[in-house]
C-alpha cells in the first residue's frame, strides 16, 4: 500500500450497491470510475464486497491502482473481493463509518439503502464538521433525487450545497482535484 496515499489524505471512499452483476453497464461505470481514480493516485475505498464496491476496486487494480476493503467481521455470510490490496476489518457498522468519514472523499454510486445511509452518515457530518469527506453524487439516480431531497427535508441552503452532484467520473476526478483543500461542494455540477 501507498503510504504517502495514507499520509496526504488521498483516499476516496466509493459506495455503492453489492447488486450490480457484471453484465450491469453501471458496474462498467465503476470500474471506469476506479480506474480513473487510480490514475489520478487516488486510493480506492470500498466496503470490500461484491457489485460496485468490486467494481470500483478492480478498475483501480487494473492500472496498479492501491485498493482497501472494509468488510465487517460480523458478516459472516459474505466473503469480502480479491481485488483489494488491504482488508481493514471492522467489527461493526460504526467502525467502518469512523474509516469512511477519515477518508478525503466519498463518491456516492447507485444504491440501495446501504447506500443512501452511507451517504445521510456523510451529508449529515459535513453540517458540523469542518474535516468531513467531500461528498460527490454520481449518476442519473442523483440528478433526480437530489431535488427531491433538498424539497422535501428540512435543509438549509449551506447543507444543501454539500453534496456535489456530477453527471460523469471524469468531472468527480477533476472536482476532487480542484476541491481537495475544500470541504463543502456546491450543488449540482454538470
Amino acid at each position: 500500500m501507498n503510504d504517502a496515499a495514507h499520509a496526504g489524505n488521498r483516499l476516496v471512499t466509493v459506495v455503492g450497491s453489492a447488486q450490480i452483476k457484471e453484465d450491469d453497464p453501471r458496474w462498467a461505470g465503476a470500474f471506469d470510475l476506479g480506474r480513473r481514480l487510480a490514475d489520478a493516485r487516488w486510493t480506492v475505498v470500498t466496503g470490500g464486497y461484491r457489485g460496485l464496491m468490486s467494481a470500483a476496486s478492480r478498475g483501480a487494480k487494473s492500472v496498479g491502482g492501491d485498493t482497501i476493503g472494509l468488510p465487517i467481521s460480523s458478516w459472516t455470510g459474505l466473503a469480502p473481493d480479491e481485488s483489494h490490496d488491504e482488508l481493514w476489518w471492522c467489527e461493526n457498522f460504526a467502525v467502518r463509518a469512523a474509516h469512511i468519514l477519515s477518508t478525503r472523499a466519498v463518491v456516492v454510486l447507485d444504491g440501495g439503502v446501504g447506500t443512501l445511509s452511507e451517504l445521510a452518515m456523510v451529508w449529515s457530518t459535513a453540517q458540523t464538521e469542518d474535516a468531513a469527506p467531500l461528498l460527490f453524487l454520481v449518476g442519473g439516480i442523483w440528478h433526480r433525487l437530489y431535488p427531491v431531497l433538498i424539497g422535501t427535508l428540512l435543509v438549509s441552503a449551506d447543507d444543501a450545497d454539500v453534496p456535489i452532484v456530477v453527471s460523469t467520473n471524469g468531472d468527480v476526478v477533476r472536482h476532487l482535484e480542484a476541491n481537495a483543500p475544500r470541504r463543502k461542494g456546491s450543488g449540482p455540477r454538470g
